[in-house]
């Protein structure tokens, strides 16, 4: 079954673009020649046959730069936004791969869109939109507004999503942890005073029983409630030795283990 589904998901791709595309060659035409410009006197495919193999190129360079220019500055707005709610302790962020997707789908969508751009700005203005011109005719519809709907369907959803977690972090401060979780969820307290337990974990079990190294710390508390340093950050098969140390002190308790979350209760329940 699981085979199934995965081969499923690869073939749906395909059949995405390739229903994408008749749909924009029905309801997006190919753009009209700009009658701002002048007529080439040249056709323009031998025209723009060698330019071609420099503006490609360039997409994926603007592309990548945005790319990594935006995962930089969300990382920066989500370590900002931890600073100014807590000014001291130990700050466990989310996992640094969520940042790539707006970047990632905004990368792909606005590269064409920001090459054009530059190329008008610092270059020739009515080369660029002849160029635009051609690629529209060659690929059979016009790419741009069909990227332009793609930020406004694609990218401002994900964008919504993304500036939703902005916020997210765990702090260790002076007297317990301050948990903050995504979007409009309340912050969570929790006292070290109250700490009744504290386990080391390896990581979690998939739904085919497999150990997916995860490492972090459990702590308990006399309330029921639980906090898992193992849900932040990177996947690490080893706990930060100053997170450990610093629990340790705080709530003076020994380091308990067991492999998972869901194996607690059945060690402590054996000791």
């Amino acid at each position: 079954m699981d085979l199934f589904l995965s081969i499923l998901g690869k073939a749906l791709v395909p059949f995405a673009v390739l229903t994408a595309f008749a749909v924009a060659r029905r309801y997006l035409p190919a753009r009209a020649y700009p009658i701002t410009i002048t007529p080439p006197q040249q056709d323009l495919s031998e025209r723009f046959q060698k330019i071609a193999w420099v503006v490609g190129p360039a997409m994926v360079l603007v592309g990548i730069a945005f790319a990594w220019a935006a995962h930089a500055i969300l990382v920066g707005l989500n370590r900002y936004s931890s600073i100014a709610h807590s000014r001291g302790g130990f700050r466990l962020w989310p996992q640094p791969a969520i940042w790539w997707f707006l970047p990632g789908f905004a990368a792909v969508t606005l590269a064409w869109e920001i090459t054009l751009q530059l190329w008008s700005k610092f270059g020739n203005r009515e080369e660029a939109a002849l160029y635009n011109y051609w690629s529209c005719q060659r690929a059979g519809f016009d790419c741009t507004r069909l990227l332009r709907w793609m930020v406004v369907v694609i990218v401002f959803p994900i964008g919504i999503l993304t500036a939703l977690a902005i916020s997210m972090h765990s702090t260790l401060g002076s007297d317990g942890i301050v948990d903050c979780g995504y979007a409009f969820s309340p912050y969570h307290t929790y006292r070290y005073a109250d700490a009744s337990h504290m386990t080391q974990i390896d990581g979690y079990r998939d739904r085919n029983g497999n150990l997916d190294q995860r490492a972090g710390i459990v702590v308990e508390f006399k309330d029921g409630r639980r906090w898992s340093s193992a849900e932040w950050g990177d996947f690490r098969k080893s706990v930060d030795p100053a997170l450990i140390e610093l629990l340790k002190a705080k709530t003076g308790l020994q380091l308990e283990y067991a492999t998972t979350e869901a194996d607690i209760r059945r060690h402590q329940s054996a000791q």
